[in-house]
């Protein structure tokens, strides 16, 4: 059975690589300076560094423009104008402006972003510190993890399918039916009127599809527990200071005390031990 979500992952990776962590499902909400507990591939909220009282700095967000994946190249698109008909549309109407999506292939996706920006901590090295400081106050683990980075879309469309011959009906919006549609132009100008094979579906604005995260580098924390033994309750809060070496060690170099942990295999949003669960296919109906 195919899995939405690893078609997607997949399609993403294919263009932004493989450290880039993707939220999902797409309304999940990910801010820079978000901690985030991971433990055994289950990633859930927990807090902020700003809650921790961890500092930090951020970026304005900077213009990254748009991005459309297009299951490389296998998506036949047919445009309908406003007042005209078409045999091959089924669920519009005469007035309606229109576009007919047919994927090629048996695993395929249309990602397309509209309107990216993108927020960073832009030095990691005070943050190096600071989580340094938590860790060996006892207040920070090497399961919690920091966003230092997102990409942020005002517009996405975003159609995986679930078998063979999927396709996909969607009826535009008055501004983008004014002349011929390209793909991105249906990140958020469009509704889905009719679908076949959709394992995922969901057209709308504002997500945060991309983020980054950072963590203590798990071979540099079995460093610092062999040299200064494991951390002790109130140790750093009773006079006991963080060792110069350590915080040096990451003002010189914070790649050394900080890594970019690869995201999850699976589906992040499904329950342990449980199939993931595809979200959004509720609209399946008479071929297009």
């Amino acid at each position: 059975m195919v899995q939405p979500f690893a078609v997607y992952r997949d399609a993403m990776r294919a263009a932004w690589g493989e450290d880039w962590w993707l939220a999902w499902p797409l309304l999940q909400r990910v801010a820079v300076g978000d901690v985030l507990q991971n433990s055994r591939g289950s990633v859930r909220p927990a807090g902020t560094l700003a809650e921790r009282r961890i500092d930090h700095e951020v970026t304005s967000p900077q213009a990254r423009g748009e991005f459309v994946y297009d299951a490389g190249g296998g998506i036949d698109l047919r445009f309908k104008a406003a007042g005209t008909t078409d045999p091959l549309f089924a669920a519009l109407a005469e007035a309606d402006a229109g576009a007919l999506l047919r994927f090629g292939r048996q695993t395929g996706a249309l990602v397309a972003y509209r309107g990216l920006t993108e927020t960073a901590v832009p030095d990691t090295r005070q943050l190096a510190v600071h989580l340094i400081g938590r860790y060996w106050q006892g207040r920070w683990d090497q399961d919690l993890l920091a966003v230092t980075q997102t990409v942020r879309a005002d517009a996405a469309a975003v159609l995986v399918t679930a078998g063979s011959d999927a396709a996909v009906e969607l009826r535009l919006a008055t501004s983008v039916g004014a002349g011929p549609v390209q793909l991105i132009d249906l990140a958020g100008g469009a509704e889905v009127a009719l679908s076949r094979h959709l394992g995922f579906q969901w057209i709308g604005d504002t997500v945060t599809p991309l983020y980054r995260v950072v963590r203590l580098r798990r071979k540099w924390l079995g460093g610092v527990r062999e040299e200064f033994g494991p951390v002790q309750p109130g140790r750093g809060l009773d006079g006991e200071p963080v060792p110069e070496v350590l915080l040096e060690e990451a003002l010189d170099d914070p790649s050394a005390v900080l890594e970019y942990p690869s995201p999850p295999e699976d589906d992040p949003s499904a329950p342990e031990s449980e199939p993931s669960v595809a979200e959004g296919d509720s609209s399946a109906g008479e071929t297009p």
